[in-house]
């Protein structure tokens, strides 16, 4: 990518910044708006096209905006994010003033050569920088990704309790100490650095899977004790003369052996202590011939001894084809890139993608707005329909009051008021001129109740004297009763009488 690209590409981010006055921000999952992306030219605008956001977002897509400076502050009224990408932009400077509340930041390609690990992340990507030095501020890192830098040796993750993945290819890390590395790791990757020497005893019994490929490593000494458990082991392409470790890699699932220096001897006797699914050498041996193993190797009494004339042979031939190589020029058909080497243009492609994105997601955010708008007009519509009920309901309302100030107005001039007054005045007087009109007659009223009680009482004294009249008259009733059967017998004894003196005369 030319210098035109690069211009075009500014230009368009500056139309895009002079267009809105502000960052591009787009919610990727619209209807939540947890993860944002954001395009701008310029990381002070950042905060602004967070304000609406800052309550919901939890991961926030900054990549590709070739910015050179970015500060913590600048998201920080985001309480809820989790995850933040700085990928492939220019940052030069150590970040600064990260919540602790980020466990997630990717800070691929860029340009740091210092960084400290925030102390809530617990994932940390930071591939294809110029780190050559890299802190901790916490302890809780799980995942560390560092490829691709300048580091001379294995960073302090001795703190690092939680780490499971480690990757430190592409390096310039020259030794390796077991000792310095968490027990909790579970992949290592060491490839392409210029690890010589490998040492410590420590048991790093969850490591399964680990790379030392592509390094100049001589001897697998009984250092490798430390990583008993290993499924996959990568040690192709180093400069391995011998194993001395007896140890038995039981879980060994694959291992690779080819383009080293391997003394047959040696190979041998390991290829057959660990009966292991290996990958055959390439026939056109780096070093010696292809064995019965599928692997190159040197049959030798002495192997180190003849590797060290050889080694020296070979210093002497390299320096004879350089100087024929300077004078007939490179060969280009031969050139196989590093697996290190990286594309200085990429930040910028990224970058130029991301502009591109920039009218996609006006469109969708346009889109987003009409469909707002719609709602909002859908809304407005509902609200001049409510409007124009509640005005109906107010005109009928204010008929209502008008034929009642006008009932109260007729009532005021029956009562015998002359004198104007609001309606509310009106109804006053008229209830103060009813409540002594109804005091008056309720006093009559009580006066009555009271002749009426009186007259209830005489009547309940009159009954009581009839009821003993009554009584009286029962007791009368029964003495008459009573003397008129004592009248009866004496008639009846008379007569009897009356009778014996008939029937004696």
């Amino acid at each position: 990518m030319g210098t035109k690209l690069v211009l075009g590409l500014w230009s368009l981010l500056c139309v895009v910044s002079l267009a809105s006055s502000k960052a591009i921000v787009s919610c990727k999952d619209k209807t939540t708006c947890r993860n944002l992306r954001i395009i701008t030219s310029n990381s002070n605008e950042i905060p602004s096209g967070l304000a609406q956001h800052r309550q919901s977002a939890e991961s926030i897509d900054l990549h590709g905006n070739l910015m050179e400076r970015f500060f913590g502050q600048d998201v920080g009224t985001a309480s809820q994010l989790k995850a933040l990408n700085l990928s492939y932009n220019l940052l030069k400077d150590d970040l600064h003033a990260i919540g602790n509340q980020v466990q997630e930041i990717d800070l691929t390609y860029n340009q740091l050569r210092f960084v400290m690990v925030p102390r809530g992340v617990r994932i940390f990507l930071a591939m294809r920088n110029k780190l050559s030095r890299v802190t901790f501020a916490g302890t809780i890192v799980e995942e560390l990704n560092l490829s691709k830098n300048q580091l001379d040796r294995i960073p302090d993750i001795s703190r690092q309790s939680k780490m499971v993945t480690l990757d430190l290819s592409c390096n310039e890390i020259s030794e390796v100490n077991f000792d310095d590395l968490p027990r909790s790791l579970s992949y290592l990757n060491l490839a392409n650095n210029r690890i010589f020497q490998t040492s410590g005893d420590r048991i790093l019994s969850s490591l399964q899977y680990l790379d030392l490929s592509s390094n100049i490593l001589t001897i697998v000494d009984k250092s490798f004790n430390s990583v008993p458990n290993v499924k996959e082991f990568y040690l192709q392409n180093n400069e391995i003369v011998m194993i001395t470790t007896e140890k038995t890699f039981s879980s060994l699932k694959s291992i690779d052996l080819r383009e080293n220096d391997w003394d047959c001897n040696s190979l041998k006797v390991f290829i057959e202590r660990n009966n292991v699914r290996k990958l055959p050498d390439n026939p056109s041996c780096k070093y010696g011939s292809l064995g019965t193993n599928g692997l190159c190797c040197i049959q030798s009494s002495a192997p180190y001894a003849d590797r060290v004339i050889r080694y020296n042979k070979r210093q002497h031939e390299a320096l004879q084809n350089s100087s024929m190589h300077q004078q007939r020029g490179p060969n280009c058909a031969n050139y196989k890139p590093s697996p290190c080497d990286g594309d200085d243009n990429k930040v910028y492609e990224v970058a130029n993608a991301a502009a591109n994105d920039v009218q996609s997601l006006v469109a969708q955010d346009k889109e987003a707005l009409q469909g707002i708008l719609n709602q909002q007009r859908y809304l407005l519509e509902n609200k001049q329909n409510e409007k124009a009920r509640i005005e109906n309901e107010n005109d009928q309302l204010q008929t209502k009051l008008n034929d009642m100030i006008g009932y109260i107005g007729k009532l005021y001039q029956d009562d015998g008021f002359k004198v104007p007054a609001k309606p509310d005045e009106q109804l006053k007087q008229i209830f103060t001129k009813r409540d002594a009109d109804n005091k008056a007659t309720l006093e009559q009223v009580i006066e009555e109740e009271r002749k009426l009680q009186n007259l209830q009482e005489d009547i309940a004294k009159i009954e009581e004297e009839l009821q003993d009249l009554d009584y009286r008259k029962e007791r009368l009733l029964g003495d008459i009763n009573a003397r008129n059967a004592t009248v009866v017998e004496h008639e009846k004894k008379i007569k009897e009488l009356q009778e014996k003196i008939d029937k004696r005369g």
